[in-house]
């Protein structure tokens, strides 16, 4: 309980307090030179610092979970390997914290600075389809453990075996294959779902309402809050990808043992295109540029010592 409690609780959170903490002091100790080029340079390298950060942290956190659930450790007695099924999870959320914090530590330049105040953005101006594909697979994952809950035998960690005519008249008449991700691990993998999407709304918020960043023009900064939400959407539907198409393989293997060959291919068909496609997505997610300029009117107000 001890180490579960360590990797769950502790590893996370002191993780994300760190990169955090790092994140906002290349924020507050950047202080580029007024003119739009150096302030935009010093907050695309804002950016690039704060998704790469929260990326790697995300991924150390649910490495950790797993290297721990390999060596013994466990949430709750009955429920093994349930700290390596909530890892991503837990990568999730830190990858989201660190993108919070990056979102309130731009660079400010130095010197005299003109305010200027951007309309309020929509997540949907932002996002695009990559938000609409999160919210896909989440719904796959979501219905997946639902129906992994309904299958699976009393104990909720494995599948009945598929008793045939020929089985019942060799005297066969019972048994259960497992691992199973019924209801002592469906359930916490969908109270863990709920958190990351919400935790991934409340960034995606602070995206599209944070104040213009000072010194840039009105199309960079646009490309900078797409840029900060693709990268969040990107970093998170790795994460729920990821532990959608594990979920769903476990399931798979545990079906294809018991006998349920069909259930067992239509899993691994559905496993595979999310696990691929998200990874595909991130990766997308995380390369240079916006494809999709924006147009927007900028109110500019006088110069402010």
């Amino acid at each position: 309980m001890a180490v579960s409690l360590l990797l769950l609780v502790l590893v996370p959170v002191a993780l994300g307090a760190v990169l955090a903490t790092w994140v906002a002091r290349l924020g507050h100790g950047s202080r580029p030179e007024n003119t739009p080029s150096a302030t935009l340079a010093a907050a695309r390298r804002h950016e690039n610092a704060t998704a790469a950060l929260g990326l790697a942290g995300g991924i150390a956190v649910a490495v950790v979970a797993v290297l721990g659930a390999g060596n013994g450790a466990r949430l709750v007695p009955g429920a093994p390997g349930l700290v390596a099924a909530l890892g991503p999870a837990c990568g999730a959320l830190v990858h989201l914290a660190v993108h919070a914090v990056g979102e309130s530590t731009w660079p400010r330049p130095a010197g005299t600075v003109r305010s200027a105040a951007l309309r309020r953005r929509t997540v949907r101006d932002l996002t695009g389809a990559r938000l609409g594909l999160l919210l896909a697979t989440s719904a796959v994952l979501a219905v997946a453990l639902a129906l992994f809950i309904s299958t699976a035998d009393e104990s909720g960690r494995a599948v009945p075996v598929l008793i045939t005519p020929e089985d019942a008249a060799a005297g066969i008449g019972g048994g259960a294959s497992g691992p199973y991700p019924g209801t002592p691990y469906a359930v916490p993998l969908l109270l863990a779902l709920v958190l990351v999407l919400g935790g991934t709304a409340w960034v995606l918020h602070l995206v599209a309402r944070r104040p213009a960043v000072t010194g840039t023009l009105r199309e960079d900064d646009l490309r900078l809050r797409r840029t900060s939400a693709r990268r969040v959407l990107g970093g998170v539907q790795l994460f729920v990808g990821g532990e959608a198409a594990a979920a769903i393989l476990v399931a798979a293997a545990a079906l294809g043992n018991a006998g349920w060959s069909l259930a067992a291919w239509l899993a691994v068909a559905v496993a595979a295109p999310v696990g691929v496609g998200s990874l595909v997505a991130a990766a997308q997610a995380f390369t240079p540029g916006d494809p999709r300029p924006g147009r927007e009117t900028v109110a500019v107000g006088p110069v402010r010592p």
